[in-house]
């Protein structure tokens, strides 16, 4: 799993508001300003977290991961970024992050639902690390700060919950949110109301939103080819619906024996078992939110053989089934 190493320039503006010299975290063959960044410009998820640890270590603010978010400029997510600021609404700058949002960061994967009155934003990442609090500080911060270039400073979230516990001292995530924060809660997101998600903005550019999502169309698809894991994700979308979501026939969809497969997997720290689980979670955490399946075509769309089975499943990783979770999410907070 690998970064895109312009978001690395966010790193760097925060060491230098700091005062203190970018260049003794950040090694110069990683990245500098001012750099032309091209396809391969990615590091490893590993290098990159090591360098936000020593960061954070350095600094020793708690709310780092907020005045990281203040630095964050377009720029640094590439097409990304510029499409963003070129989307006609907050709703489809959301929409368009939410489908591209791999090309910057292959870990974090980013799920938009639609609770009645509210468009919410939620990143879970699989693993914990010892800086998540401050990376999930950073990552809700950064799509307020974006939302803001578009929107203006004065846009305030519906709500923000956080897994992190409460900061002894939680001012300083008020005053950047505008509202309270909820801490200790089962999930990482932000809620946008819907009349500010709605609401048009001036600075919405057709055209250069075509040239924006090619080029990121076209990114991922050198991403996708580059992985194992992106080439088992991609048979496994294709074969969902026929029910054919066995591990031999997806190697046999990629042209490989299934030992093969599983070993590439292994070397990419992953198996069959665990990213058909997962994807099916994702898939499905989706298709709940949206009234306009059923629970009979959403046990069809992630490859069961009949409801129950779903039931059971979806059941396991939510405590609760398909319709009453759909009901919840329909619940005034």
């Amino acid at each position: 799993m690998t970064i895109y190493v312009p978001l690395i320039g966010m790193l760097w503006r925060t060491l230098d508001s700091y005062g203190l010299n970018p260049d003794s975290v950040i090694p110069e063959n990683i990245y500098r300003p001012g750099a032309e960044p091209g396809f391969d410009d990615r590091i490893s998820y590993e290098a990159f977290e090591a360098l936000l640890r020593q960061t954070v270590d350095l600094v020793g603010d708690p709310a780092i991961g907020l005045r990281a978010a203040e630095q964050l400029h377009p720029s640094h997510l590439g097409a990304l970024g510029y499409a963003w600021m070129a989307s006609s609404s907050l709703r489809t700058a959301i929409m368009r992050s939410e489908r591209f949002h791999r090309m910057l960061n292959e870990q974090l994967t980013v799920h938009v639902t639609k609770p009645r009155g509210v468009l919410q934003v939620e990143y879970r990442q699989p693993r914990n690390t010892r800086i998540q609090s401050e990376q999930f500080d950073a990552r809700l911060g950064s799509l307020l700060q974006l939302c803001r270039l578009n929107f203006g400073k004065d846009l305030v979230p519906a709500y923000v919950c956080m897994e992190r516990p409460e900061p002894p001292d939680s001012r300083p995530w008020t005053r950047f949110f505008g509202t309270s924060v909820r801490f200790d809660e089962s999930l990482n997101c932000l809620a946008l109301r819907k009349l500010d998600a709605d609401k048009l903005l001036t600075v919405s550019n057709p055209e250069l939103l075509v040239i924006h999502e090619d080029i990121m169309a076209r990114y991922l698809a050198k991403l996708d080819r580059s992985h194992i894991t992106n080439r088992v994700l991609t048979a496994i979308l294709d074969l969902l619906p026929s029910g054919q979501t066995k591990e031999d026939s997806v190697a046999t969809q990629l042209r490989m024996t299934r030992r093969t497969l599983r070993n590439k997997l292994r070397s990419e720290g992953t198996s069959f078992r665990r990213l058909l689980r997962d994807l099916r979670k994702d898939l499905v955490h989706r298709y709940v939110g949206d009234d306009s399946y059923s629970i009979t075509e959403i046990a069809f769309l992630l490859g069961y053989a009949d409801t129950s089975s779903f039931s059971r499943a979806f059941k396991n990783w939510f405590g609760a089934s398909p319709t009453e979770y759909r009901r919840l999410l329909k619940e005034p907070d």
